[in-house]
């Protein structure tokens, strides 16, 4: 293997039983992209607890590639997230912690690029046939949270690492549950929009080896 990819997905959340982040790593976990092997984590809903997670499973891993995902319950379709915004909102995780700073790290940058190519990531999602498009807002919850936390952190540690998130949709299964109708996608699209995502993302650094002569 020429490296590993850390995929990441989160508990369920806000009285859904079910999380499709978490729940597709099931189907990630092992698979070989381009000569990579995906390793996958389900992250807690839990402020503080992410950041150290991730910081020990970037020791772990050493990833060339974070990709994280999270549930966007009422986006209709995968949505890459451009940037990761140093605030949070004063919101109640799992645990019923509101964290007390709106700062994630004191000290570090207001915001921080994806560093996939998100551009070329959903022209090739949208190429499969599943919707797609780039978001400018990944909110102010966990997944900007765990965003701007793996950035920050690869970034300290040198910035070798290419870190992005990718917000999907419920799932038909979670949508029958409620009350209130909103977009659903199946989750083999799911996992073949993160899939595609991976394999954009190791082709446009392997192309630049190769520019470069490595």
């Amino acid at each position: 293997m020429k490296g590993r990819i850390l995929v990441t997905g989160f508990e369920p959340f806000g009285g859904d039983d079910v999380n499709p982040s978490g729940d597709v790593l099931s189907m990630l976990e092992g698979m070989e992209i381009s000569g990579y092997k995906v390793m996958t984590a389900l992250l807690p809903v839990e402020w503080g607890t992410v950041k150290d997670r991730l910081e020990a499973l970037i020791r772990e891993v050493q990833p060339v590639v974070i990709l994280s995902l999270g549930l966007a319950a009422g986006r209709p379709e995968i949505s890459v997230e451009k940037v990761a915004i140093n605030y949070t909102s004063e919101s109640k995780d799992n645990a019923g912690v509101v964290p007390a700073d709106r700062t994630i790290i004191e000290g570090a940058p207001d915001g921080y690029f994806t560093t996939l190519p998100a551009e070329k990531i959903v022209e090739e999602v949208r190429a499969e046939g599943i919707p797609a498009r780039l978001s400018l807002s990944a909110g102010a919850y966990l997944c900007n949270y765990a965003f701007f936390c793996a950035s920050h952190l690869t970034k300290q540690a040198g910035g070798e690492t290419r870190v992005g998130f990718i917000h999907i949709p419920a799932t038909p299964e979670m949508v029958a549950k409620r009350k209130n109708s909103v977009p659903s996608m199946e989750i083999n699209r799911i996992k073949r929009a993160v899939e595609i995502s991976l394999r954009v993302t190791v082709k446009s650094f392997q192309n630049v080896g190769d520019k470069e002569g490595f």
